[in-house]
């Protein structure tokens, strides 16, 4: 898999990247036209398109909304069936998204998925993204049949009541990337993906479609 050049390895399944190559044929949202389906994913978050200035072209800003509850941001997709679905049977082996953080620190940023909007899940931890307004790729591989020992002992992280990571992996719908903080943040997300093992687009998946346009990175 040719990824991202300069990438640097930070625990077991984890890179963080300011490059911008990528694996061959990874499902895109690139955001070059719209927000893809991806909206805010708490009550806390104001999520907007901007049609230029991303990594390239367009992309989404979401800000923490100071006048409401003081949740987490975030966004979120459970709408695009070609990031939903069966991840054991589609062998969707890698995920990620580019991040941009303008100036205002910000604790934590995950990417996390659930079965759906009532149940909660699992999320893989970056730590504190680099609030230097800089694209930085966030990209965690994995196995979507791990048992639940395994996904932890990789830095994936369950959440309460969430059920085993092979099961919530084998339906997803829930996709995520979330901010971890309460104070007035600003960020930029572009390009949210996923990627099939080699050979993987040939099967036909239950419940996972594949006509989301790609982009080489």
């Amino acid at each position: 898999m040719n990824r991202r050049m300069g990438c640097a390895a930070i625990g077991a399944s984890v890179f963080v990247c300011a490059g911008s190559a990528m694996a061959a044929s990874p499902i895109t949202a690139t955001f070059d036209s719209d927000a893809e389906n991806f909206q805010g994913s708490t009550i806390s978050t104001t999520q907007i398109h901007l049609g230029a200035g991303g990594n390239p072209g367009g992309f989404i800003e979401i800000r923490r909304d100071l006048g409401g509850p003081a949740f987490d941001i975030g966004t979120e997709n459970r709408m695009t069936p070609e990031f939903l679905g069966d991840y054991v049977a589609g062998g969707i082996n890698e995920a990620g998204f580019d991040l941009r953080v303008p100036s205002t620190p910000v604790a934590d940023v995950w990417l996390r998925f659930r079965s759906s909007v009532s149940m909660n899940g699992w999320y893989h931890p970056y730590g504190a993204p680099a609030n230097d307004n800089v694209w930085h790729e966030y990209s965690s591989s994995f196995d979507p049949s791990w048992d639940d020992a395994t996904a932890l002992g990789n830095g994936w992280l369950q959440e309460a009541g969430a059920g085993t990571f092979s099961d919530t992996m084998k339906s997803v719908g829930w996709i995520e990337v979330r901010l971890i903080t309460i104070e007035s943040t600003l960020a930029d997300i572009d390009n949210v993906y996923i990627v099939p093992t080699p050979g993987a687009l040939a099967l036909s998946v239950v419940g996972m479609g594949f006509g989301l346009r790609r982009r080489s990175r």
